[in-house]
């Protein structure tokens, strides 16, 4: 059985980078939220995908983290990752 392609993580001055560019779904999804579980609270994510997740939005809000897109290289979609005050 094959093992599932990963992500690419990296650290970059304060923030943990996760590229998912490339895997197919749900494993973008998957490995983010895998991160987020990994990671403090005060961790800061930046997510590189090649289109806009739009079924990630409410699982993070179901766990008190709030995306804000942000500029990326073209045909990219990149989101700044933040954990909000009211997290469950």
């Amino acid at each position: 059985m094959n093992k599932p392609p990963t992500a690419r993580t990296w650290d970059e001055a304060d923030d943990t980078h996760i590229d998912v560019r490339g895997l197919p779904a749900p494993q973008p999804m998957v490995q983010i939220l895998t991160l987020l579980q990994r990671l403090p609270r005060s961790a800061v994510v930046i997510v590189h995908h090649e289109r806009d997740p739009v079924w990630l939005y409410p699982e993070l809000a179901q766990i008190g983290w709030l995306a804000e897109v942000v500029p990326g290289d073209e045909g990219e979609v990149r989101l700044r990752l933040t954990a909000t005050d009211d997290a469950p």
